[in-house]
């Protein structure tokens, strides 16, 4: 199975209104949204990845984001468009034990990239910020917002992007466009609108990293927590918005 067929095949999952032409070419856009068919328990969603090499690890890593929904949420005339986290409490301690495990584990991720390496250099930038970070802070709901919002404004000249590039970089290198699973790829960002969740879920697509396969697993599930990071030159900041 081609991609195109592949794509065909995803869409006929949602009926002949999904279905395109038989001169369209199907692109990464026509399934935003594509993993919210299988709302809520997942039922079906197998199937995507039957076509799939590796498709178990695929699946398995997505099944837990169906676990997060409640589904008495989808019984009214409004449901949910995303899987948003935030059902399950944690406390302070767990929170910042997450952030600075993620934080040792991104260390390891880029440690694995060798010298002579495209990426080289956006890693060792993010192994130096990583290594700079001397606090995790857990704020109170809704500040990691203002945050954000300075950082948009770049009114703080605290604020750095280093690791979101150096990763982002990083996991485009090593991926195949070619392969049938980028067709999925704004499937996968459209759970959350975070690509670091995309990140993680798709993670089987990433040659040469499955050493660093959990690398965001606390990311994961700080997300599940229903909370949000913002990294600064020195501190990384745990909030729910």
């Amino acid at each position: 199975m081609n991609q195109q067929e592949f794509g065909r095949y995803l869409l006929a999952m949602g009926g002949e209104e999904f279905e395109p032409e038989d001169d369209e070419e199907v692109e990464a856009d026509h399934l935003y949204g594509f993993f919210q068919w299988f709302m809520p328990s997942g039922a079906g969603v197998e199937r995507v990845f039957e076509p799939i090499p590796d498709g178990q690890r695929f699946l398995d890593r997505i099944r837990p984001i169906y676990e997060m929904l409640n589904p008495e949420d989808f019984t009214g005339e409004y449901v949910p468009g995303y899987f948003n986290g935030g059902h399950e409490d944690a406390s302070e301690a767990a929170l910042r034990g997450l952030g600075e495990e993620l934080i040792q584990r991104l260390k390891g991720l880029f440690s694995m990239v060798p010298e002579d390496d495209e990426v080289a250099d956006v890693a060792r930038k993010a192994i130096h910020d990583l290594a700079s970070l001397t606090e995790v802070v857990v704020l109170p709901p809704g500040e990691i917002g203002k945050l954000e919002q300075r950082a948009i404004q770049g009114t703080d000249e605290e604020d750095s992007e280093v690791v979101y590039v150096a990763l982002g970089d990083l996991l485009r290198s090593r991926s195949d466009y070619n392969e049938n699973i980028e067709l999925l790829s704004e499937a996968y960002y459209s759970i959350a609108c975070d690509y670091w969740v995309a990140y993680y879920l798709q993670w089987p697509r990433y040659h040469g990293l499955q050493e660093a396969e959990d690398c965001l697993y606390p990311y994961f599930e700080l997300y599940r927590y229903g909370y949000n990071l913002h990294w600064t030159q020195s501190k990384l900041f745990i909030g729910r918005r």
